[in-house]
């Protein structure tokens, strides 16, 4: 979620803050010499005409986005958590731009009353997952589906949830941390900004030595296994919710694997569709 949004002149060092939840604890005058320091250290470190894009501090991640483009100094900042989607980020920003362009000043910031309350509304918005329209009964039989598989010593899931492009992880299957070797939500948010997302993402890779010490310690045969990882975006194009699985899985069942999460996202996705908000951009 979006906790500080700003506008500035990265050429001037000059901002304005336009929403602060104050969960971050910065002054403002601090925020703009800092963006500006780290802006030019990327620039001069990496000859990216660019500059900073953005920079993590600890469970913080500062994101620069240009509406006006690269040769235009105008930059939206935004203080996020670290899993925030960029591109859902960007989405934000041009919207708040649209909205917002005709009162940018850096001299005397007073937009109108409406759209101060358009801009907040865009910053804050959030879906909420309707976690009361998956019902026990629902959950165990998505449960004895993967277990099923299990028996069959066909795929072994390190974790089956409900990822969240703002807000991170908001509804679990499976997790079984004896399992993983890696951060669900950090691979979950680095593989929506690696791939299209206009269908399903699956990735594969053969077992590291850690993962496969692992797997041997579990009494799980590693002869053919991979560790796979699927993406599937819930109900319509502007939900937030994805089903996202990390798993391990024998390489000859890989198209039984596949269509089983992919039958678990549509039946997901039908449970859900209608509690779902529209976004207000």
């Amino acid at each position: 979620m979006i906790h500080l949004a700003a506008f500035m002149d990265i050429e001037t060092g000059l901002g304005r803050t336009i929403f602060h939840d104050h969960s971050i604890q910065i002054s403002e005058e601090l925020i703009w010499p800092m963006i500006s320091a780290l802006n030019n250290f990327v620039g001069e470190c990496t000859q990216s005409e660019r500059g900073l894009v953005n920079a993590a501090l600890e469970d913080i991640k500062i994101y620069l986005y240009a509406p006006g483009g690269e040769n235009n100094p105008l930059r939206f900042v935004f203080f996020t958590d670290l899993f925030d989607n960029n591109s859902y980020l960007e989405l934000k920003g041009q919207a708040i731009f649209e909205v917002l362009s005709p009162f940018i000043s850096f001299e005397t910031y007073d937009p109108p009353t409406d759209i101060s309350h358009k801009v907040k509304e865009i910053v804050k918005y959030t879906q909420i997952f309707p976690k009361e329209s998956i019902e026990p009964a629902f959950i165990d039989s998505i449960l004895k589906r993967y277990t099923n598989l299990e028996e069959a010593g066909k795929l072994y899931v390190a974790d089956l949830f409900i990822g969240d492009i703002d807000q991170g992880k908001v509804f679990t299957f499976i997790n079984r941390e004896k399992l993983q070797e890696k951060n669900s939500i950090s691979l979950f948010s680095e593989l929506l900004l690696a791939f299209s997302i206009d269908s399903d993402i699956f990735v594969k890779s053969s077992l590291t030595q850690r993962e496969k010490k692992r797997l041997d310690s579990l009494r799980i045969d590693t002869s053919e296994i991979f560790e796979g990882w699927f993406c599937q975006q819930l109900a319509k194009e502007d939900s937030d919710f994805w089903l996202v699985g990390y798993f391990f899985f024998k390489e000859r069942y890989e198209e039984e694997i596949l269509n089983i999460l992919r039958r678990t996202g549509i039946e997901i996705s039908e449970k859900i569709d209608f509690s779902l908000t529209k976004r207000p951009f």
